[in-house]
């Protein structure tokens, strides 16, 4: 989502939904900052992104202290990328260790490079991380 369709939809949001309008403005004031602080510049589709993570963590560890957040999760949620589940994960992480010349732990850099480079976010790559250790030994 870009910044005038965050804007908009905060706009529409403000006359039936002032908690997602809220949660919306917060994303869009952390998003500016990003922007910002990164030279100044107009903010950008990455911009959002990281905000939305970082609030959505921030969001995460408040309900795990037991504070009530409403809906800030599912409000959200919609602007970070699915990420694949756990077949598909190890689908491709066995597909790039088979293409590999052999199975040598001190390959995991470079496989975790390639699944950064190739799928970002779409990949929890902590998961990610565990599953490629298992395959290369």
């Amino acid at each position: 989502m870009n910044i005038k369709e965050l804007r908009k939809t905060m706009m529409l949001a403000k006359k039936t939904d002032m908690e997602k309008s809220t949660i919306l403005a917060m994303l869009l004031d952390a998003a500016q900052k990003l922007a910002k602080a990164d030279g100044n510049r107009e903010v950008e589709e990455k911009d959002i992104l990281a905000a939305a993570k970082r609030e959505l963590k921030m969001a995460h560890q408040s309900q795990e202290a037991g504070i009530d957040i409403g809906n800030t999760i599912g409000i959200l949620e919609v602007f970070l990328p699915k990420t694949k589940s756990m077949e598909e994960t190890r689908t491709i992480v066995e597909a790039l260790v088979a293409a590999l010349p052999e199975k040598d732990p001190k390959l995991m850099g470079m496989v975790m490079g390639t699944l950064k480079k190739e799928y970002g976010d779409q990949i929890d790559m902590g998961i990610a991380s565990q599953m490629v250790k298992e395959a290369l030994i």
